[in-house]
């Protein structure tokens, strides 16, 4: 089946013609993002081989999860990703020097919210909690001695560990 273009050619009607993706993306966050364009990806193998039906559409989504990608915390799958799209056996230098912020950023936030974590590991302290944020504070404060720092380096400390 084909569909005429305003300019008089004929479009072929394919499923790429109707493909959402690059209508939703500007709208989504990178977290929603990512899985559609893995799974985008995992459309152009063939199962049965498992080669790559359509280089140059692998490419253009290895591209775009680069670009997705490259400011986050996640340094060795870019660093692979850049390495696949420049055709290099090594990442440069500065992905190793990432990596190693990244990992000592982790390191200082897991050092300032290991009571914390400690305490949200015991069930005697879990069963004391309640809905309510504020009581939840107090009870960390005044039975535990946590103190707001602490509590703010383990929200510091849950965003990189998520990202």
């Amino acid at each position: 089946m084909s569909t005429t273009a305003a300019n008089g050619e004929a479009n072929e009607a394919t499923p790429a013609n109707y493909h959402l993706l690059p209508k939703l993306a500007p709208h989504l966050d990178r977290h929603m993002i990512f899985p559609l364009l893995e799974f985008a990806a995992s459309q152009l193998v063939d199962e049965e081989t498992g080669h790559i039906l359509d280089e140059k559409k692998a490419r253009e989504i290895n591209e775009a999860k680069f670009a997705l990608l490259k400011k986050t915390d996640m340094t060795d799958y870019v660093a692979n990703l850049y390495c696949e799209l420049q055709g290099l056996e090594d990442a440069p230098p500065e992905y190793d020097e990432r990596k190693a912020k990244v990992f000592s950023q982790l390191a200082k936030f897991e050092q300032e919210t290991g009571k914390l974590t400690e305490l949200l590991g015991r069930e005697d302290v879990v069963s004391n909690l309640r809905s309510d944020k504020v009581a939840n504070l107090e009870f960390l404060k005044n039975d535990h001695k946590v103190s707001a720092p602490a509590r703010l380096g383990w929200a510091f400390f849950l965003t990189l560990a998520l990202r």
